[in-house]
């Protein structure tokens, strides 16, 4: 199950990069609201590496404030980080998970967020859609 959602939010992560390079009219005000998705171990060990974790950001004023959420642990809040959204919709982040630090690049579009997280040890792909 896991496997399949990975190799899923892979194939998705992968043809949303392309999809993300352009914002909605409106530019990076009109990405304000809440996104909700999950982010999950591309490598990196089994022992060492998180598989996945809930992923929430709130977006409002070209900032992005994110949770990450270990749903195993009742949704127990793992990390949180917080970033500026650039005029092209790039961010540039970093959290903890395990004993990684990972450093995030991601991207939004119009009702997406994608991004690819990258540990020491491991690495993980992340995709989140905007809730309506």
């Amino acid at each position: 199950m896991i496997v399949a959602r990975f190799l899923l939010l892979a194939a998705l992560t992968g043809a949303l990069t392309a999809c993300t390079e352009r914002l909605p009219p409106g530019g990076v005000a009109a990405l304000d609201g809440i996104y909700e998705g999950e982010a999950a171990r591309s490598t990196g060990p089994v022992y060492n590496c998180p598989a996945a974790y809930k992923l929430r950001i709130r977006v409002a004023a070209g900032e992005a404030r994110g949770e990450i959420l270990d749903s195993e642990r009742q949704d127990a809040v793992v990390d949180r980080f917080f970033a500026f959204i650039e005029a092209d919709g790039r961010v540039t982040t970093s959290f903890r998970g395990g004993s990684e630090t990972f450093g995030v690049s991601g991207s939004f579009g119009p009702t997406t967020f994608s991004a690819l997280a990258n540990g020491r040890v491991c690495s993980m792909s992340a995709f989140a859609r905007k809730k309506q």
